[in-house]
């Protein structure tokens, strides 16, 4: 069996896809490892893998299957005793992948590993700083308090330890666990797929682990952070992930939350200019527009129609 199935879900990732590989080609030593793809958009992402790492294992597709339906789609090809998810935006820039695994096999208790994730700026990630979301969580990063929302290791942390929950854009599963689980909710199309999951392995008794001497750079959707789609994407997965697991009471307080959180960036952004400059106030004022004027759109979390 191999050691590490890595598993890699593109969407419109064509200018990216190749640094990301060359990091994971160049710097994965000390396991035997395979690498999977699949491409969700036809952008012509597949011909240039297959033309400059042939090696890579190319599963045909021919639909936008979303990031979770599309990780359990490699997951059934992938023979390896671990999974490790990684987005194609992800720049693997030393042996980050092995030190997952490592930890792992060491702490056989977890059912799932991650590391840090830092901008290419050198800043945290915000996704790899993620808490399970309480209300009282979402009132403080409606605020603009979301940077005292730490669930990531400490900087000067020297050892691995339990975490709330992980980034999928870079995180290793054990396969047992993931079989145990039945993969990610696919439900969910995008976004808030691996807090689901962490949640689930949880439950089965598995830790949910970080590591600090594994680091990659992320580029958070090819450094679209604040694309409107994505804003629109995250805050529907948070919905779906509340009407889940939380009662109703609870679930329209949380999108009610929601709602205040994209009005008061609105707001910013059209009042703001000045402070912010009015290239950015635009941009925010656009990113959270949808969130505010068209909530039918995400507070019912994602649709069936959205999810076939």
């Amino acid at each position: 069996m191999i050691d590490v199935s890595i598993l890699i879900v593109c969407y419109k990732s064509r200018d990216l896809i190749l640094q990301c590989l060359r990091g994971v080609y160049l710097y994965t030593s000390g396991c035997t490892f395979e690498v999977l793809l699949l491409d969700c958009s036809n952008d012509g992402t597949v011909d240039l893998v297959k033309s400059e790492f042939p090696q890579v294992r190319v599963i045909d597709n021919c639909l936008n299957l979303g990031f979770g339906k599309g990780n359990n789609l490699l997951a059934k090809h992938a023979t390896g005793e671990f999974l490790v998810l990684l987005n194609p935006d992800v720049i693997v820039n030393d042996n980050a992948i092995v030190e997952l695994f490592r930890t792992a096999v060491a702490l056989p208790h977890a059912g799932a590993v991650g590391g840090r994730a830092r901008l290419p700026d050198g800043s945290r990630d915000p996704g790899s700083r993620q808490t399970v979301p309480t209300v009282r969580r979402l009132m403080i990063a409606a605020v603009g308090g979301a940077k005292l929302l730490n669930g990531a290791l400490p900087e000067n942390a020297r050892e691995a330890a339990e975490v709330e929950t992980l980034s999928g854009a870079f995180m290793l599963v054990r396969a047992d666990a993931w079989r145990e689980a039945d993969g990610f909710d696919t439900s969910f199309f995008m976004y808030s797929e691996e807090l689901d999951l962490c949640h689930r392995l949880r439950r089965q008794g598995r830790g949910i682990v970080m590591t600090p001497c594994a680091e990659v750079v992320h580029l958070v959707g090819g450094g679209q952070a604040q694309n409107p789609q994505r804003i629109q994407l995250l805050t529907t997965a948070r919905m779906h992930f509340f009407r889940k697991y939380w009662n109703l009471p609870r679930t329209w307080l949380a999108g009610t939350v929601l709602w205040t959180h994209g009005f008061v960036r609105v707001l910013l952004g059209t009042i703001g200019g000045p402070l912010l400059g009015w290239d950015r106030a635009c941009r925010l004022r656009q990113a959270y527009a949808g969130i505010v004027f068209q909530p039918q759109t995400w507070w019912g979390g994602f649709s069936r129609a959205h999810r076939e």
